[in-house]
């Protein structure tokens, strides 16, 4: 049956899919693995003795002539011993006291936000932790946190960051000193963490240079880093190396003490500290007893209750029981109805599209030279190496409908993945040039695959993954609405429900050379073109070309921001007719609260639609 049929068939299932928002899951897997963003599935963490992926192939080292210059300017020096001055208390107390936030429960629930978690799942911790980096809700841009500035090595690759004196941890835990830095670093990088970014944190060596300067010694130049340990994203945490029973002499690696679910996290820095966690239900925060130095929240208590079902979220917001929450598309506009404000995201948008699994470089790849297959490619019979094949599955689609169907008209067609709408390096001619480029023609795309040698006596063939993915739970019925568009123009789309582990083993292994699969992430650019379209680990979920990679590895090593806007441009311009994936929507981040408590939400959607910068929900006063 064609797609008009599956359609049908499927309309139905309309309003279910709509409401299937999930919760987000782990970044699990000691692979690196998009971030921001980005679980590509809703598949578990791997077990330690899961199948690995091939090592990554040598990249090109920055030149050491590069001098060393500053990425941004301190920020003005504080007087030793002093914090900066927070904002004053607001007149009148807060409605509420506790502040209730319902969400699904993260994918793992743990204590330990650098061995056990992900950029995803660390929102159940985010309250007691701050960043050397913090990401600025307004602008959308990093800012000193913990660090007050840094600046870029002599070698053109290292980092040197500058700490904030005087600020404390929670409890009776000392000042934060670059001993606390050197303790997280190990926590995300010792073997048994399972954290997303352990392999490319690996990359760096802490290097304290004294108590309030550290030196990140990198081995190769790393373009990602500064988001990646950015409030933007949260992959380094500070937590206390006192508390762990790290002392200063201990050697860089030493571990302590290691949070787990039968205590409490490790003390953090930020405006809340730990109060309590029952486990499979929720957390509970206080904020400080002493003026932070940073922000000053509005609400004394802040709880986490872990809702997995939509229903029971809507109702508990509607009864008063719960003040934030999720909600699936199809409760939104009854809940705005009722009187509930939804909130967008500012800086963030969850993209959704399809990779094509099947166009992986030689994986014996590392010397720029084909070893091992005269393509230079894993399988050099894939289908998807003809761009004609690539352009043919882009234009059969009708994303209008699709976005009509499934996503409530609300998803932006993206014209280029990775490549956010509005960034300095977006190139307007792509928007202009998209129908004709990539819009829905199925003349066309049978024409194509005419050119490419498909017809009905030899049918191009591909299997379509059917899985549900944990941030769009009507990931499938999309998935069977493209199989559909694919069979009315000749395709034989083939429906694959294998299990998660074993597609994940054989993605891993290179094994599929025609399969497609849903892909939905968070990761900023320069991440979402290593984690999906370059030789670098993680790989096996999406297309990997001789054409763009040493570009790809370019950007990788280019820590100057100008520099990597110009490359990012020639990236995009060149990928743009390459048709690298079905590119599908950008899909805003949503967040639905009851005005009768908060007043506001400054919302920066910088992870999805999950939790971060606490302090700026403002309360209504009495």
């Amino acid at each position: 049956m064609g797609s008009i049929g599956i359609r049908l068939r499927h309309a139905w299932l309309l309003a279910a899919a709509l409401a299937l928002v999930l919760a987000l899951a782990a970044c699990g897997g000691s692979d690196d693995s998009s971030s921001t963003g980005t679980t590509t599935s809703a598949e578990p963490a791997a077990a330690p003795s899961a199948p690995q992926a091939p090592a990554e192939a040598a990249i090109p080292q920055a030149p050491s002539s590069v001098a060393s210059a500053p990425i941004i300017p301190e920020a003005p020096a504080q007087p030793e011993g002093t914090m900066m001055e927070r904002p004053a208390e607001p007149t009148g107390a807060a409605l509420v006291e506790r502040l209730v936030i319902a969400n699904p429960a993260p994918g793992t629930e743990s204590n330990n936000p650098g061995r056990d978690l992900g950029p995803l799942s660390t929102f159940q911790v985010r309250p007691i932790y701050e960043n050397l980096v913090g990401f600025n809700a307004d602008t959308g841009v990093l800012e000193p946190q913990l660090a007050t500035g840094w600046s870029v090595e002599p070698d053109g690759i290292s980092i040197r960051f500058l700490l904030r004196k005087g600020v404390p941890f929670h409890g009776s835990n000392g000042e934060f000193t670059s001993r606390d830095v050197v303790y997280t670093h190990a926590q995300i990088t010792q073997q048994e963490s399972t954290h997303p970014h352990r392999s490319r944190l690996r990359l760096a060596v802490i290097e304290e240079a004294n108590d309030y300067e550290v030196v990140f010694r990198h081995s190769r130049a790393n373009a990602e880093f500064m988001r990646m340990i950015s409030e933007q994203v949260g992959s380094i945490q500070i937590q206390s190396a006192s508390a762990a029973g790290v002392s200063a002499g201990d050697p860089a690696d030493a571990l302590g003490n290691q949070a787990d679910l039968t205590g409490a996290p490790l003390p953090g820095t930020n405006a809340y500290q730990f109060v309590s966690r029952t486990q499979g239900q929720g957390m509970l925060f206080e904020k400080v007893p002493y003026q932070h130095w940073r922000s000053n929240p509005d609400f004394q208590e802040l709880e986490f209750k872990w809702v997995g079902e939509a229903s029971t979220r809507y109702a508990a917001l509607l009864t008063d029981e719960v003040h934030l929450t999720q909600l699936a598309e199809d409760q939104k506009p009854e809940a705005e109805a009722k009187g509930m404000v939804i909130s967008t995201g500012k800086h963030g948008a969850q993209r959704v599209f399809v990779g094509f699994q099947g166009v992986f470089l030689d994986r014996n790849w590392g010397t720029y030279q084909a070893q091992g297959t005269e393509c230079g490619y894993a399988h050099c019979d894939s289908p998807f190496l003809d761009v004609k094949v690539r352009k043919a599955m882009n234009k059969a689609i009708d994303r209008h409908l699709l976005n009509e169907a499934y996503f409530g008209n609300k998803g932006q067609i993206m014209v280029m993945n990775h490549h956010r709408p509005g960034a300095a390096y977006h190139n307007p001619a792509w928007d202009e040039n998209f129908e004709s480029e990539y819009g829905f023609d199925p003349a066309a795309a049978r024409a194509l695959l005419a050119e490419a040698g498909y017809n009905e006596n030899n049918p191009l063939e591909i299997e379509v993954q059917i899985s549900t993915h944990a941030q769009f739970g009507q990931s499938a019925d999309v998935l069977e609405s493209l199989a559909g568009f694919w069979q009315d123009v000749g395709i034989k789309a083939g429906l694959d429900v294998t299990d998660a582990a074993a597609r994940r083993a054989a993605s891993r292994g290179f094994q599929y050379k025609n399969h497609v699969g849903f892909g939905a992430t968070f990761s900023f650019d320069i991440q979402g073109w290593r984690v999906y379209n370059s030789h670098v680990s993680p790989r096996g979920s999406s297309l990997e070309l001789q054409e763009t990679r040493d570009l790809i590895d370019t950007i990788q090593m280019t820590l100057d921001l100008d520099e990597q806007t110009r490359l990012m441009r020639e990236l995009g311009d060149l990928a743009y007719p390459l048709h690298m994936g079905i590119f599908l929507y950008w899909i805003p981040a949503e967040l639905v609260y009851n005005p009768t408590y908060i007043e506001s939400y400054n919302f920066p959607g910088n992870i999805s639609d999950l939790w971060t910068h606490y302090e700026l929900i403002k309360a209504v006063r009495q």
